[in-house]
């Protein structure tokens, strides 16, 4: 992304005294990794990327105050506006439309007291973010300067306009997030859902489904690709649609196309490759699986189903899509043939291994 690339990560590297040379994000990730491991140092027993959120927390000088409503977050506010915390007065209007998350240098904090509060709001639907929100959270303060701390930073929603710090602290989250230490030795050969499913609820149980299974694909050894397929238009269609370009002529029909594209470093070397904003064949089990046929299914494929409007596709690599329903959106999980969930049956009908739909599978 080219906001990763601005001034302001430069800035940010220079503050923490890192190395000039190279990537900049690199850079600050490897120190916030390294961070995180002289605080491991200290707690050998620390086991789960959960139970570091909470170490780095106490080691930071934050606590988490989470709000589940709004009778819930008044009441908080309240509290330490009278305990002289001035800032919480505005709470409420900074917890409002896609904030999810708040930290506040404490002003009035007495002996023994952590120096910051991180408000997370889990209101509604923002709860299937908390986990993310709160390493949000911790990753603003892994990067704060001694001169930034009287400041306080807020986590929005995903996929809203951000500046490049906000960006950088995503990309800081979903590393601490799915800590490597503890998530790679987790991942076996076989690529499928249900491993997705296995190493959250041992490892980090208050994650989404997606952010885990974006933190799978991307430290699997086996080559595979993780999509996530909405209906959209292509982007020319936007661009024309935001510009009143259509004028009496008929709206184009969102048609369902890929949004995040999430590869393992392998998957390009072996001929895997989904670009963002393709559209999903309809002969894909990704396709059924939207249209409520099915709401789990796995099927074998080839890459050639997926073809552009003007008939060039991907290529011929057979491979096996496993697909899953999450609210308006399919994940799949492609991975070539062998390295998949081998089901004799995998074109029928059938439902994912727990059953109903996860209820929290966004971050």
């Amino acid at each position: 992304m080219d906001r990763l690339h601005s001034q302001k990560i430069w800035d940010i590297a220079n503050a923490l005294r890192l190395p000039p040379n190279g990537s900049p994000v690199d850079a600050i990730l490897a120190h916030c990794v390294e961070r995180a491991g002289a605080m491991l140092a200290d707690f050998p027993d620390c086991a789960t990327p959960s139970d570091l959120l909470e170490i780095m927390a106490a080691s930071l000088g934050t606590s988490f105050e989470v709000v589940r409503s709004d009778d819930e977050l008044l009441a908080l506010q309240k509290r330490y506006v009278q305990g002289g915390e001035f800032g919480f007065a505005s709470l409420d209007k900074e917890l409002h439309g896609d904030v999810y998350g708040v930290t506040y240098r404490r002003m009035a904090a007495r002996a023994g007291e952590r120096p910051f509060v991180s408000v997370i709001d889990c209101r509604g639907d923002k709860a299937l973010r908390s986990y993310f929100t709160k390493w949000h959270e911790i990753g603003h303060l892994l990067i704060l300067t001694d001169q930034q701390r009287s400041t306080y930073k807020r986590t929005h929603a995903r996929g809203t306009s951000k500046d490049p710090e906000e960006t950088l602290v995503d990309a800081i989250a979903g590393q601490m997030g799915f800590f490597p230490q503890f998530f790679v030795p987790e991942i076996r050969t076989e690529v499928a859902f249900a491993e997705v499913d296995r190493i959250r609820g041992k490892l980090c149980p208050e994650a989404s489904l997606l952010s885990s299974a974006i933190a799978y694909a991307k430290h699997h050894r086996q080559p595979c690709v993780l999509i996530e397929a909405k209906l959209a238009l292509k982007k020319d269609e936007e661009a024309d649609l935001l510009q009143g370009a259509f004028g009496f002529y008929e709206s184009p029909t969102p048609k369902l196309r890929v949004q995040v594209v999430v590869p393992s470093d392998n998957a390009k070397e072996h001929g895997l490759y989904i670009p963002k904003n393709y559209r999903v064949p309809e002969a894909s089990v990704i396709h059924r699986v939207h249209e409520g046929i099915q709401e789990y299914g796995i099927a074998s494929e080839c890459l050639s189903l997926w073809e552009t409007s003007d008939g060039k596709c991907l290529g011929t690599l057979p491979v096996w899509v496993e697909a899953r329903k999450s609210f308006d959106a399919v994940l799949a999980l492609i991975s070539p043939t062998g390295s998949g969930p081998q089901h004799p049956s995998s074109n029928k009908k059938k439902r994912h291994p727990g059953g109903a739909r996860d209820s929290a599978d966004r971050f």
